[in-house]
């Protein structure tokens, strides 16, 4: 089964398109191509994992619980926008952090890369940050042992863990991409 991790969709929040110059004229039209994207990049039987801000839903958790729903979520990394939803109500596991193994990696999958334990010696993987500081977060930074999985730097599509894990098997020490397009040069070139 083919694992799948992402975050901060934000759906339903207005002020993300500016704020991560999103490519989107209004809230409906940024929704609409972010589950679009979604159902062309994950296959109906995978397992996705949610790092987090799946909608901006404050108060009750309702707009998470649909939105995670229509995205066939099987598990959410509680996110700082998620703080509405009832963890223990919620239709689908709601956790503050995971760890996920892949072939020969360990992630700690946390929503803010703050969170991190301090003995934690594998890779990591975190929402939280966007696209707002690419140089200290990017995609992959390769000597941090960190992957932002925002959903501004992938282009708003899901990551597969097998794809993550090749794509780390080619970077090299000072490896620094800022999105999935800087992945995929390295990768073809």
């Amino acid at each position: 089964m083919t694992r799948y991790v992402i975050s901060d969709h934000h759906f339903g929040h207005a002020n993300i398109i500016e704020y991560c110059d999103r490519p989107f004229t209004s809230v409906g039209q940024m929704d609409g191509e972010l589950l679009n994207r979604h159902y062309e990049t994950v296959e109906d039987d995978a397992l996705l994992v949610h790092l987090g801000d799946v909608a901006m839903d404050m108060r009750d958790g309702a707009e998470t619980v649909d939105y995670f729903e229509r995205l066939g979520g099987d598990l959410l990394v509680r996110g700082n926008h998620d703080i509405g939803l009832d963890a223990e109500a919620a239709p689908f596991p709601v956790l503050e952090s995971c760890t996920l193994e892949q072939d020969d990696y360990r992630f700690h999958c946390t929503h803010r890369p703050a969170d991190v334990p301090d003995d934690w010696d594998g890779w990591v993987i975190h929402g939280h940050i966007h696209n707002n500081d690419t140089d200290a977060y990017p995609f992959v930074s390769y000597d941090d042992r960190r992957v932002n999985v925002s959903s501004d730097v992938l282009e708003f599509c899901p990551v597969s863990l097998e794809a993550l894990t090749d794509l780390l098997d080619a970077c090299s020490p000072g490896t620094h991409l800022r999105t999935i397009a800087d992945a995929r040069e390295l990768l073809e070139g």
